[in-house]
């Protein structure tokens, strides 16, 4: 057959102002929606200068990762955190980090950087 067709989700979360626990669980959910379907794709997050976020959001992504670990690690090609400041990306952009994601994973404060990167891991999946 001369035709490969593929196709990725890329989903863009920015977080501003006070985020809340539902906000959280939203977000969750439209990711789980991805994986359920069996739909590759490439996450970006950033969070606004002055964004808070629910006393307990840490423990609803933590939970919620615990529970999807292996299938995210399936489905998403690419992770990519765009920070605020090059003191964000030094604290964002370290080996326990990447380790813990356990996808390919890109700090930078520049989003095109940031969308440029995604473009070179779809070439990289053309290529196999």
């Amino acid at each position: 057959m001369g035709l490969t067709i593929k196709q990725a989700a890329v989903v863009r979360a920015v977080f501003h102002d006070a985020v809340s626990a539902d906000e959280i669980r939203y977000w969750l959910q439209r990711v789980e929606a991805l994986i359920v379907t069996a739909t590759p794709f490439y996450f970006i997050a950033s969070t606004a200068p002055g964004a808070s976020f629910s006393d307990d959001y840490r423990a609803i992504q933590a939970v919620w990762y615990k529970q999807h670990k292996p299938a995210f690690r399936q489905y998403c090609k690419g992770l990519v955190r765009i920070a605020s400041s090059a003191a964000e990306q030094q604290r964002l952009d370290t080996p326990a980090l990447h380790a813990a994601w356990g996808v390919p994973y890109l700090v930078t404060t520049d989003a095109a950087d940031g969308m440029r990167w995604i473009g070179q891991q779809l070439e990289q999946a053309d290529a196999h």
